[in-house]
């Protein structure tokens, strides 16, 4: 299928795409829906961007390098930031409030959960569709290939380690910068993800564990692709992750315990 637009400019292309097939998602979904099922439908929508724009993402940088991949990851993470709300698109946020017994200030812990996951399962099917047209070789090859490629390339135990510090310094950034404004916090969560990115993918992610730092994005991309077990998959991007993301709210706590100590 051919479109208007220079081969080159398809990634980016289905990017801006997404923004604007999510922004009218959500806008009429929440219109009709009951407001009891916000949380459910709002993490659904929010991990199914996320992750069908880190899928995208990964054809940026195959075709154009770490620059643009730096580029465009910055661009949409900071789009998140805008429309994402109290959605999380991640586990970590809702799993951390529930063994710490700390109150959810969004919603429902079991129904962000289920949006998530149920975002996660759609997302396979939601890039396979735009790949299909095969607008470029890259989309070709993707749509065409018989089986994935799982990123783990690594022992069990480094993975786990290492998507669980990563997740550490992700999670530790966006848990603190809740007290700043919100373009400082958007600003500062992006600069965040494009580092862990880019300064992790060449020399310690890409040829390790791929870098997600998010449990539903790494099995919305990669589980059951060829090259590790599920049991190795949810050991390394679930239990590694969480850990790492535990040890991080436990962390903000303490940091916000003393800065209350101080005030008073």
């Amino acid at each position: 299928m051919s479109v208007p637009v220079p081969e080159a400019f398809i990634p980016y292309f289905v990017l801006v795409f997404n923004i604007f097939f999510f922004k009218i998602m959500r806008g009429m979904t929440f219109a009709v829906i009951p407001y009891n099922l916000r949380p459910l439908v709002a993490e659904l929508i929010s991990t199914l961007e996320l992750c069908s724009d880190c899928a995208e993402l990964g054809v940026v940088y195959e075709r154009h390098g770490s620059i643009a991949l730096g580029l465009a990851l910055g661009l949409v993470c900071f789009w998140w930031c805008q429309v994402f709300e109290d959605t999380e698109a991640c586990p970590c946020g809702p799993i951390e409030e529930y063994v710490l017994r700390i109150a959810s200030p969004s919603g429902d812990i079991s129904k962000k959960l289920l949006g998530q996951v149920i975002g996660g399962i759609i997302t396979t099917w939601y890039i396979k569709s735009i790949w299909s047209f095969h607008l470029i070789t890259e989309h070709r090859a993707l749509h065409t290939a018989k089986q994935c490629e799982a990123g783990l390339q690594v022992t069990i135990l480094w993975g786990a380690l290492i998507e669980g510090f990563i997740t550490f310094i992700s999670r530790l950034v966006a848990l603190q910068s809740g007290k700043w404004d919100a373009r400082t916090a958007a600003i500062a969560n992006s600069i965040t993800t494009v580092v862990l990115v880019l300064a992790g993918w060449k020399n310690l992610t890409l040829n390790t564990t791929g870098g997600f730092f998010n449990p539903i994005l790494a099995s919305a991309l990669t589980l059951g692709c060829h090259g590790n077990s599920i049991i190795e998959h949810f050991i390394v991007y679930w239990l590694g992750a969480l850990i790492g993301g535990l040890i991080a709210r436990i962390l903000h706590q303490v940091l916000e315990g003393a800065t209350k100590e101080k005030e008073a």
